[in-house]
């Protein structure tokens, strides 16, 4: 049974047929805490007929609660830097543990063709929040 459930998440993993995988990449800062300025993002493996990057993150110790994101423009290179601050939908982390452990942040991106519905690659990243992991400004 471990091996068939192995084998499930391997799966799950995976980007849907025809779609190639995204890598998203950041550094928190300090400065980061409780900020409606997202941080810098990185994407890579962006497919050349990307029109917009839709970007999410997600608490994964409190998914409930809504950060939110943004969706960016993208002009057709295969890895894009979204500035600081470029997400206007974003709340950033504000972990009540911050100066312990932090909690876990996800950034979700897809990308979408100009026709504004078909994705044509997915990506995602998790890193903890924390004084511990974030850079001081």
């Amino acid at each position: 049974m471990r091996t068939a459930m192995s084998i499930g998440l391997f799966i799950a993993a995976l980007p849907a047929f025809g779609q190639s995988a995204l890598t998203v990449d950041w550094e928190w800062k300090v400065s980061h805490k409780c900020s409606a300025e997202s941080p810098a993002l990185t994407i890579s493996g962006v497919p050349a007929d990307t029109a917009q990057l839709k970007v999410r993150m997600t608490d994964i110790d409190k998914p409930a609660y809504d950060h939110g994101g943004g969706e960016v423009a993208h002009d057709g290179a295969a890895t894009a830097t979204l500035a600081e601050g470029a997400l206007k939908n974003y709340k950033g982390p504000c972990p009540p543990n911050f100066y312990n452990f932090g909690h876990d942040y996800q950034f979700s991106v897809e990308a979408i063709a100009a026709d504004g519905s078909t994705v044509l690659a997915r990506g995602n990243r998790t890193q903890t929040f924390s004084a511990r992991t974030a850079k001081k400004d």
